[in-house]
């Protein structure tokens, strides 16, 4: 199940196989074998401080290159954002698992030098997943083939914060909408929503996929005809994560349906205090797609009632008992994100033309914009950055 809302892997997997690894799989002091020299001679912008932006960024001040970071949002982190002090743990609003082995960290920071505490735990096989058929509840253990990994007493966020983000703090201008990227000519500018122009030797553009196929990036020239074609055609999925508070738990790991894996969506149901140490009892509710449109439809009381009403079929009224409150995030709403993630079915040529880039000047990064093999994912997001960042630095 999928990827940058959070929950990739627990029904089905996103994609298909793994890309080739790209710049900084060394993981050593500035960049490994790719990082020979500092590269002072650079200027580039990354649109957009989501994953892809913030690792990109990262790599590039490692080489010395001057980057710029536009973000459109008032801060950094696009759909890997978090909620602190709701309970005693960050609440992912956005992406939540590793759905990868924890080199994939390593990877990200880049640097041998850097000892990464973070801790992401599997989750122990003898725990219960539950499927619910409309009449009656099923109990089986996880089993030990269940491989993605939560993040403990942390998240995708708090790992960036701490280990990319102090290095490329001052690099970020938020609140900064990008609207026109000229790439015509022997410089890129950049044009934002107040008139303000950025000018580099290239460019790389981070932004949710549906942001560009919306047009509310002009590009001079347009794209090409077969990338603007994939981006039309691309299956966006919608998505929403809920997050309810209990005086107890009365629920497993995770609760299934039917529909909680199809072609047209997936919602599932999962112990979001699981790995945490908390003493807060936090249900989330994962939902894109298909099945995410009944729960974006309601608002406020209506929504709440209506999951409670869900979960009290399932379990014969605790839910209505022990409620406490809750926390919603439908990011449909937010104005410059505006979806989820592609669709696990997407066609893999169509990603890879997303994802190539156009000349050398203007490049993309981000979970959409993949060499095909995979996609949707917080750690593959980062690994197209570090694609893009080696084509630059070896085009340029």
């Amino acid at each position: 199940m999928a990827a940058l809302l959070g929950v990739g892997g627990i029904v089905a997997g996103c994609g298909g196989g793994a890309d080739a690894a790209g710049i900084g799989d060394a993981a050593s002091p500035g960049g490994g074998e790719d990082a020979r020299a500092v590269r002072d001679d650079l200027s580039v912008i990354v649109v957009g401080a989501g994953a892809a932006g913030m690792s990109a960024a990262h790599l590039l001040v490692q080489r010395g290159v001057d980057v710029q970071v536009l973000e459109a949002r008032a801060a950094h982190g696009g759909r890997i954002e978090r909620r602190t002090g709701w309970v005693d743990f960050a609440i992912p609003l956005g992406a939540e698992w590793l759905h990868g082995r924890p080199v994939e960290l390593r990877r990200i920071v880049h640097d041998r030098r850097v000892e990464i505490t973070t801790e992401v735990p599997r989750y122990d096989p003898d725990d219960l997943s539950g499927y619910y058929d409309g009449d009656e509840l099923t109990l089986e253990p996880i089993g030990s083939a269940y491989a993605d990994r939560r993040f403990a007493r942390s998240s995708w966020l708090d790992f960036f914060d701490t280990y990319v983000v102090p290095g490329i703090a001052d690099r970020i201008v938020v609140d900064t909408p990008v609207t026109r990227i000229d790439h015509g000519g022997d410089e890129v500018v950049v044009t934002d929503a107040r008139g303000g122009t950025h000018r580099a030797d290239a460019v790389i553009v981070t932004v949710p996929l549906t942001i560009l196929r919306d047009g509310d990036i002009e590009f001079v020239p347009p794209l090409p005809a077969a990338k603007q074609t994939a981006l039309d055609a691309a299956d966006v999925w919608g998505g929403i994560k809920v997050f309810v508070e209990f005086g107890e738990r009365f629920y497993p790991a995770f609760v299934e349906f039917a529909d909680s894996a199809t072609r047209a969506g997936q919602r599932v149901y999962y112990d979001a205090a699981y790995a945490h140490r908390s003493d807060a009892n936090v249900l989330g509710l994962f939902a894109v797609g298909a099945q995410a449109r009944p729960y974006q439809a309601l608002r406020g009381s209506r929504l709440r009632d209506h999951i409670l009403a869900e979960l009290d079929e399932i379990f014969d009224g605790a839910a209505s008992r022990t409620y406490l409150r809750h926390l919603v995030r439908n990011w449909d709403d937010e104005p410059f994100i505006r979806q989820a993630y592609l669709s696990d079915h997407a066609d893999w040529r169509g990603v890879r033309i997303m994802g190539r880039p156009v000349g050398d000047r203007l490049h993309f990064a981000g979970d959409a914009y993949t060499k095909g093999g995979n996609w949707s994912e917080v750690h593959v997001a980062a690994r197209s950055a570090r694609f893009a960042v080696r084509r630059i630095l070896a085009r340029l």
